[in-house]
C-alpha cells in the first residue's frame, strides 16, 4: 500500500475534518478560541506536509513539499501571519482540500 493511499492519509485529514466546523462557528462568533485551534491545525498541516515527503523544485533548485498545491507556500505564510482573520481559515480549509485531491492523485500515480 503506498503512502498516499486513502487509509493511510486518512488519520492526517480527520483531524481537521473534525474540527473544522468548530473553527468556523468560533470565527463567526469572533471568539478568540479559533485563534488557538487554528494554531493546532496549522502544526498539523505541517505534520501532513512532512508526512508526504520532499521533491526537488526544477525551477528554484529548492526542496518543496511534495503534497503543497500550487502557491501553497505563499498561501500558508498568508494564514500564519493572519491567522486572525477568517480569511486564513478559508485558505487553510482550501489548502486541506487541494492537498486530499493531490494524494489521492499520487495514490494513483504510484500504483
Amino acid at each position: 500500500m503506498n503512502r498516499f493511499s486513502k487509509e493511510n492519509m486518512a488519520s492526517h485529514l480527520l483531524k481537521w475534518e473534525t474540527a473544522k466546523e468548530e473553527i468556523r462557528v468560533l470565527y463567526d462568533q469572533k471568539d478568540k478560541t479559533a485563534i488557538q485551534l487554528m494554531e493546532i491545525a496549522i502544526e498539523d498541516y505541517t505534520k501532513l506536509l512532512a508526512y508526504g515527503g520532499n521533491e526537488l523544485n526544477r525551477q528554484s533548485g529548492e526542496e518543496v513539499p511534495v503534497l503543497l498545491p500550487l502557491n501553497g507556500h505563499e498561501r500558508f505564510n498568508f494564514i500564519k501571519e493572519r491567522i486572525q482573520s477568517h480569511y486564513a481559515f478559508i485558505q487553510l480549509d482550501a489548502l486541506y482540500e487541494e492537498t486530499r485531491k493531490k494524494a489521492a492523485r499520487l495514490s494513483v500515480m504510484k500504483k
